[in-house]
């Protein structure tokens, strides 16, 4: 462009403070939920506690439970949901994300075994893990957004498939009452002309002086599968430090909110829903209150599923999808904490 007879160069970057907008638009979603109910009075009967008590400690009034499903079974089924309602074929995508932390064997990675569960062995369709436990969803919808954006890959799948229920320690009573199993998918693909979905705010950090919070230790390579013992088995099921990671989380929220929003156009109070890791009744309660979210665009599906690690936030995306309570053109924070101890969220225009 010459303007004044000086050569004028405009160079448009679409970019919120320190973070680019990204292309990426949601195109479908899906989810499986296992069909045996397992209510807090149960729980409170396994566990050999007074009636109503793992509802008190929990927030939780029932969960799924699976009964021969396995890990890749349930997130299959969840996909297949997401393909029917787009009208798209698996082969339209071009990679599958497995987002989870009970992967279904240590090798190869779920994804692929996923794939193999819906029959699309020759599809040849990419497929890989990311594991940043109860956040895994979150860290591969940021990821997504830049491979699509980029143009690496032009439709992408992502699942969360968990099976908390084979981890649980009955001596961990607190932990025992939270948990429940289910999965959900999303299709994402870069935004078309005609919409303005795309993602514009995400961030990630990790305070490791709470590694070890949330733990199963053996299984690795520190405690192999073949040290288990009827005397170590102990060591392979879930423990958790309730109190420690609360206060740690309440320590660091609103730090790492701050330093999130600093420098951009944005503010909490921005978005229209807030979707949070289910992480329990008293621990989504004290974050709201602490980061000053309203309750009615906190949206909270614990009490009838439970803590379903990476499938709690798209679990309650999807269903506030399907309800209609999210509309297009809402803009949607998923936030959460995870094991590590790691916060972080991803902001969207759905």
């Amino acid at each position: 462009m010459v303007e004044n007879g000086n050569l004028r160069v405009s160079l448009i970057i679409e970019e919120v403070g320190e973070f680019v907008v990204r292309k990426l638009r949601i195109v479908s979603s899906g989810s499986y939920i296992p069909k045996k109910i397992v209510t807090a009075s149960e729980v409170d009967q396994i566990l050999g506690l007074p009636d109503g008590r793992s509802e008190q400690m929990s927030g939780v009034q029932a969960r799924r439970y699976v009964t021969g499903e396995t890990t890749s079974q349930m997130a299959a089924y969840a996909i297949m949901g997401a393909l029917e309602k787009s009208g798209l074929k698996f082969e339209d995508c071009d990679a599958l994300i497995f987002a989870g932390a009970t992967t279904e064997q240590p090798l190869p990675c779920t994804a692929a075994i996923v794939q193999r569960a819906l029959g699309k062995m020759d599809s040849k369709v990419a497929c890989f893990d990311i594991d940043s436990t109860c956040l895994s969803f979150v860290t591969a919808m940021d990821l997504a957004a830049s491979l699509v954006d980029s143009g690496r890959y032009k439709r992408m799948i992502i699942v969360s498939s968990e099976i908390a229920s084979v981890g649980l320690n009955k001596n961990q009573h607190e932990a025992y009452a939270l948990f429940g199993d289910g999965a959900a998918a999303v299709i994402v693909e870069k935004t078309p002309e005609n919409s303005t979905s795309h993602a514009f705010i995400a961030h990630m950090e990790t305070f490791s002086e709470g590694a070890y919070t949330c733990q199963v230790a053996g299984g690795g390579t520190k405690l192999h599968a073949r040290q288990h013992t009827r005397e170590t088995e102990d060591q392979y099921l879930f423990h958790m430090d309730g109190r420690k990671v609360f206060r740690l989380v309440l320590e660091v929220v609103q730090g790492f909110t701050e330093r999130m929003f600093k420098n951009t156009a944005h503010k909490l109070s921005d978005f229209n829903w807030v979707i949070p890791h289910q992480a329990s009744g008293s621990g989504m309660e004290l974050v709201r209150r602490k980061l000053e979210i309203p309750k009615e665009k906190y949206i909270d599906i614990l009490a009838n599923h439970g803590n379903m690690i990476s499938a709690s936030i798209p679990l309650a995306l999807h269903q506030s999808i399907e309800s209609g309570r999210i509309k297009r053109g809402d803009k949607v924070l998923l936030m959460g904490t995870s094991a590590g101890l790691s916060v972080g969220a991803v902001g969207i225009e759905y």
